[in-house]
């Protein structure tokens, strides 16, 4: 959720003139939600009637392909939809878009020793409803317009480095006046 996060905080940075481009962010972010939601449902129809337990080392074998193929396809399509949030942000986004695990919990992992298909459920579960809430909370970044607080780094007022700063060392030492 990198890349959507970068995005959400360029888009919050946005003059006011950009109403209708923030619109159009917060309705694919509530897609983003809705989405998130569709796979919390999966998972719970799951975790509410288990069944026979499955293989020790697969959650495919404990929820069944054909919930791991819905989770699957709502995998998709919210990655569409991050990539269109991370689109509208900017190019300086929108090429790592691909580069960040899926949003949603899939059914395509092993199980962790121990662990029961009941319970890596109740896991996805949790995972989802966290991600539907910071999904929120970047909705209404978006909505106030307010960037994220600035870094501890940036606060204090920490020097530049690089090419830059020996430029403008460079600039102040030739300006200064020569002593005799």
């Amino acid at each position: 959720m990198s890349s959507l996060d970068e995005a959400i905080g360029l888009v919050s940075r946005w003059k006011a003139d950009r109403q209708k481009n923030r619109a159009t962010v917060i309705a694919l972010l509530e897609g983003l939600v809705k989405e998130c939601q569709v796979a919390t449902k999966i998972w719970q129809t799951y975790a509410s009637a288990p069944g026979a337990p499955g293989d020790e080392r697969s959650i495919v074998s404990w929820v069944g392909p054909d919930r791991a193929k819905q989770l699957h396809e709502v995998s998709l399509r919210a990655r569409d939809l991050v990539q269109a949030i991370c689109r509208a942000a900017g190019p300086k986004v929108e090429r790592f878009a691909d580069m960040d695990e899926s949003i949603i919990e899939m059914a395509y992992r092993q199980l962790k020793p121990g662990e029961s298909g009941v319970e890596a459920a109740n896991t996805a579960i949790s995972r989802m409803q966290d991600r539907v809430s910071h999904i929120g909370g970047l909705i209404e970044r978006v909505r106030s317009g307010k960037p994220e607080k600035e870094s501890a780094g940036k606060k204090a007022g920490k020097k530049p480095t690089g090419k830059k700063a020996s430029r403008k060392k460079a600039v102040k030492k030739k300006a200064a006046p020569k002593k005799k």
